[in-house]
């Protein structure tokens, strides 16, 4: 186990919104330092529809970031929306001229894997190893050192759409932060470390629904195995409270997440909401107003998931998760679970300071960002690490006076507030 400690900042760019969170690992464990959410009106959907209004969010994200950190944030994990996912596997050989096993070897292969056509509309996102096999006895890990003639990898391919990417990798560029990784951000989620977890010897569904896409992808020991996505997400039920009330989207965002409740029809007779539109007239929301006007649209999404993931779920040993922004859906877990005949849960990562579902996809960037460069390269810090390191040490004045009064001075600077 390394005791090395490495500072990773991972940024999701979604529907209206900048993500950036900086995290820790120090030997193996993940601390997250801190966490910026700017809102955004450069991005609908996953289409850009105004790059400098992008670049300014995320300059203002990094700003603050590094004002916290009092050190500059040099580059980034980067997330993009899942649009035209895709995952294939192939078989990758290579004869082992030193008779064994090297991490030499196995870059060897990743790099050969890079260099694959998956499409020409399509961009390798993220390659892993789902297994490795030698002297015909397969490894879920890489069998470094053991003695060989040949290896043969079973390698995952995460695909994208080539210019959803590249658009968003210049974006990010022209804010001033290198990308270290891209990833898409429903496979990013499903190596949320506790999610990760759940997979051995267990399927595990993941509905990773943002505003405008949903990723359905199936986990089993440890890796993917096969997902999708549907360019669809919760927007659907702020356009409905938009279109019947004449509210802006942000207004119709925090009346959804903060009185709806998914699956329910009916709701209190209660004034939530008044305003005067600019006519002077004065309107109010009530409890059952919301919930009659999103019903039909709740139990269309709900149908269309059960249709979906019908086929899995009727194993015994599926687990179903919710994950992304829409786990926060008042009673999703619920309505899913009548229309599942199952247990769902809406998950929730479980690291302090995050604990959040809208940060699972940043979160998992981290850990499947440390899993391939433990084969492949080392990590490499997002910012300087010994600038960094050198600013969490105390400027402590030099005191002149016995060791009663330099212990005096070091305990004010640091528990005593001042009074001018």
């Amino acid at each position: 186990m390394s005791n090395k400690t490495t500072i990773l900042a991972a940024l999701q760019i979604v529907n209206r919104e900048v993500r950036l969170i900086v995290g820790e690992f120090s030997s193996d464990f993940l601390y997250v330092i801190a966490k910026e959410e700017i809102e955004c009106r450069g991005v609908d959907g996953y289409k850009i529809v105004d790059k400098n209004l992008v670049i300014k969010a995320i300059r203002e994200a990094v700003s603050n970031i590094s004002a916290k950190l009092k050190v500059p944030l040099k580059s980034v994990l980067l997330s993009i929306p899942g649009y035209r996912f895709k995952k294939e596997k192939r078989q990758f050989d290579r004869l082992l001229t030193q008779g064994v096993v090297t991490k030499d070897d196995i870059k060897v292969i990743f790099d050969e894997a890079y260099r694959t056509n998956v499409g020409i509309d399509y961009e390798i996102l993220n390659l892993s190893c789902a297994s490795y096999k030698i002297n015909s006895i397969v490894y879920p890990k890489a069998p470094i050192n053991e003695k060989s003639e040949l290896l043969s990898c079973g390698i995952d391919f995460i695909c994208g759409d080539r210019l959803l990417m590249y658009e968003y990798l210049s974006i990010v560029e022209k804010a001033g932060l290198k990308v270290l990784d891209v990833y898409q951000d429903g496979y990013s989620s499903c190596g949320e470390a506790a999610l990760f977890e759940q997979s051995y010897n267990n399927y595990v569904v993941n509905i990773y629904l943002e505003a405008d896409h949903t990723v359905f992808s199936l986990i089993y020991n440890g890796r993917l195995i096969t997902g999708f996505t549907e360019n669809s997400g919760y927007n659907k039920l702020i356009k409905t409270i938009v279109d019947r009330y004449a509210l802006n989207y942000k207004n119709a965002l925090k009346i959804l997440f903060r009185y709806a409740v998914v699956g329910q029809s009916e709701g209190e007779d209660r004034i939530i909401i008044r305003w005067v539109d600019k006519h002077k007239i004065v309107h109010s929301l009530t409890y059952k107003d919301v919930q009659e006007t999103i019903f039909e649209e709740n139990q269309n999404i709900i149908e269309n998931f059960h249709l979906y993931c019908s086929e899995i779920i009727k194993q015994d040993n599926v687990t179903i998760v919710v994950s992304g922004q829409g786990a926060q859906l008042q009673g999703l877990d619920k309505a899913l679970s009548a229309k599942f005949q199952k247990p769902v849960r809406c998950y929730c990562p479980d690291i302090l300071g995050a604990r959040e579902p809208k940060w699972a996809a940043t979160l998992g960037m981290f850990y499947q960002y440390k899993d391939v460069c433990s084969i492949t390269a080392p990590m490499v810090d997002c910012v300087d690490i010994g600038t960094y390191r050198q600013n969490l040490i105390p400027n402590v004045e030099k005191h002149d006076g016995n060791l009663a009064d330099k212990f005096k001075s070091i305990t004010d600077k640091l528990f005593v507030d001042k009074v001018e």
